[in-house]
């Protein structure tokens, strides 16, 4: 039996898909041909095996067959903010992974890792992270604050990553957000720019 998509599992309203325009459309099957063609003169000339047809196309994430197991394609990280476990500097930016029933921060060594409880966690706001333009699209790169006993982080990864975060945890569904208005980036709506949780 396959396992259900993220994007499937998820309540939040999913953005809209980025359509290609015709040139794009046509970029991109050219693509995906010339990586058919590649492969089959490999897999001919025995330089490549038959396993490699899976690179041909991506899969969209699957929820884990264990529930304790974290979604490995939808990585967030840790940016910024103020927690009593933070590190002095958050240039080695750790991992946040997401499981049915906790949250787990990867920090750097030797401090390893912090459990975080995603019933104590709400999300305050959810913006497009600084540098990302055009329609919001489930790869978009987005920022959101989430707000808990002692602390308040801003943790950054894909729509599609901050939306399994919010499943987990039973967040409201934010919204589409837009850019961040403050940080002088453009959204697709041109709105406040900031959405917060009320």
């Amino acid at each position: 039996m396959m396992r259900p998509r993220v994007q499937d599992t998820i309540s939040w309203r999913r953005p809209r898909r980025r359509r290609l325009g015709a040139r794009a459309g046509a970029g991109a099957a050219v693509g995906l041909v010339s990586a058919a063609l590649d492969l089959a003169v490999s897999v001919a000339g025995g330089t490549g095996g038959v396993s490699d047809l899976s690179r041909l196309g991506t899969d969209a994430p699957r929820v884990p067959r264990d529930p304790a197991q974290p979604v490995a394609d939808l990585p967030c990280i840790v940016v910024g903010g103020t927690a009593p476990w933070a590190p002095a500097s958050w240039a080695g930016r750790p991992h946040l992974w997401a499981t049915a029933g906790r949250f787990r921060v990867e920090l750097p060594a030797p401090r390893g890792e912090v459990v975080l409880d995603p019933g104590a966690l709400s999300l305050r706001s959810l913006v497009v992270a600084p540098g990302q333009h055009g329609a919001t699209t489930l790869d978009t790169r987005c920022d959101a604050t989430v707000v808990g006993p002692d602390l308040e982080i801003v943790v950054q990864g894909t729509w599609l990553a901050i939306a399994w975060l919010g499943h987990l945890a039973g967040w409201p569904d934010p919204g589409v957000p837009q850019a961040d208005t403050e940080a002088g980036t453009e959204g697709d709506a041109g709105g406040t720019g900031r959405l917060t949780d009320t």
